[in-house]
């Protein structure tokens, strides 16, 4: 059912809109006691095969790219090997590539992709198998666990950066779908340029694909064309950053960091790097000490640079003071302020969110099914 990023369509959870980066604080990542970790390196690590599955091709340029960074950083952990997948469908062919791929020794699956039940269906068939799932907000297994990072908080630090440059007062996104944590990202983003920019203007376009360079291509230039100075993704490609440097206007990479792939564009990027969390899990699993997430996804925390989820690099062109404004809403966020505070408004201007509500993270993570106001969307 679900998609990744990724397709979380799964009937809405009946959430509250209360106070929340408790529940950021409150999930917690499984790692391993210092005792364990002693225990492991005194003996032969335990044997991992891990299989690692992606929606499109290798290579990507954007979040297959920077989740293939957490995927070999795993190689690390002594008695890893791993397995990747690419453009593996959401169809019933998905559970035939997972099961064929355990009985060939995988031992460890991590789905990038948001399988939803076509994963979490295979793993209850394999108790022995422990079970990554990537935005799936459902009930997990035993041998599961759902992880996430909180993308609401970057999306609005991606938005402040777009309101910040922005001189038309007009910024696009390129969008695969609309769906619940999607439309959380427009929101955020939106959001963010909002707070400094009241009169920001968000235009979307979905594309229906996560990977479509000639549709992300075609959809960015008609942004740009409809006035947007500034451009974020939510698709997987460079497509987005490419069309603003020919146009000679700004990007906000989401992702991957794609300063050095589009230098004369991107503003900066929120990168989404696993790669501890992934180490930690490798090592916990050598350990015996993970368990499943039950009903709540892990949130993995933000940091400042590689190895977890992070702000990128600025562009040679963003002003001093820009950079410093940025990093300075970037750095209340990681010390626990969520800026995602009622009140809201939907496109017709109805309070959707009281004054001094908080948005939760559940809400964030799958309940987003509106469009704030000054949002304009176009497709799907």
């Amino acid at each position: 059912m679900n998609m990744k990023l990724r397709t979380v369509t799964a009937a809405v959870l009946a959430v509250g809109l209360a106070s929340t980066m408790a529940a950021c604080s409150s999930s917690t990542t499984t790692t391993p006691s210092a005792s364990a970790s002693a225990s492991a390196s005194s003996s032969p690590a335990k044997a991992l095969k891990v299989t690692w599955t992606f929606t499109g091709p290798e290579n990507d340029g954007g979040y297959n790219t920077i989740n293939e960074v957490a995927m070999n950083a795993m190689t690390s952990v002594p008695g890893v090997t791993i397995n990747p997948i690419y453009n593996v469908p959401y169809t019933d062919q998905a559970s035939q590539i997972l099961t064929q791929a355990i009985a060939a020794g995988t031992n460890v699956i991590v789905d990038t992709i948001g399988l939803g039940s076509l994963l979490t269906d295979v793993c209850k068939k394999h108790p022995d198998v422990i079970c990554y799932s990537g935005a799936d907000a459902t009930a997990q297994p035993a041998n599961s666990v759902s992880w996430w990072l909180p993308d609401w908080h970057l999306g609005y630090v991606a938005g402040v950066a777009a309101g910040l440059m922005t001189k038309t007062h007009t910024v696009g996104m390129v969008v695969p779908y609309s769906i619940p944590i999607a439309n959380q990202a427009i929101n955020t983003f939106t959001l963010g340029c909002q707070s400094v920019d009241p009169t920001c203007k968000v235009k979307v376009i979905f594309t229906d694909n996560y990977f479509d360079p000639t549709a992300a291509t075609r959809a960015a230039t008609t942004l740009v064309n409809a006035g947007a100075d500034v451009l974020r993704n939510i698709t997987d490609d460079p497509s987005f950053c490419k069309v603003a440097a020919a146009k000679h206007v700004y990007a906000v990479g989401e992702y991957n960091d794609f300063s050095s792939a589009c230098a004369d564009s991107i503003i900066t990027s929120t990168v989404w790097d696993f790669s501890d969390f992934m180490k930690a899990q490798a090592l916990a699993i050598q350990a015996g000490t993970v368990t499943g997430s039950g009903t709540t996804p892990v949130i993995v925390p933000l940091g400042t640079a590689a190895g977890s989820p992070h702000l990128g690099a600025f562009g040679a062109f963003v002003p001093a003071d820009v950079q410093t404004k940025i990093q300075d809403v970037y750095n209340q966020i990681q010390g626990g302020k969520s800026f995602l505070v009622g009140p809201i408004t939907d496109q017709k201007g109805v309070v959707k969110v009281p004054a001094g509500t908080t948005l939760d993270d559940k809400f964030l993570f799958e309940g987003w099914t509106w469009f704030v106001k000054g949002v304009t969307t176009t497709g799907k």
